[in-house]
């Protein structure tokens, strides 16, 4: 799972990163607690949030 930045994230379309968080959302449970690939799956939800708010965008 690679850690998608803000910077990465705000070239993508709203469409684009509602489809790239639900694929997140969708890997996160079969994730080990603690690990790294967990953490940066967590650290790209959240950076996807970031933008949506920055942009003024809803799920």
């Amino acid at each position: 799972m690679p850690l998608w930045t803000v910077t990465e994230l705000m070239h993508l379309t709203r469409d684009e990163l509602c489809d790239l968080a639900d694929r997140i959302v969708t890997i996160v449970p079969e994730l080990e607690a603690g690990s790294l690939e967990r953490l940066r799956a967590l650290t790209s939800l959240d950076n996807i949030r970031r933008v949506m708010a920055l942009r003024d965008l809803h799920p």
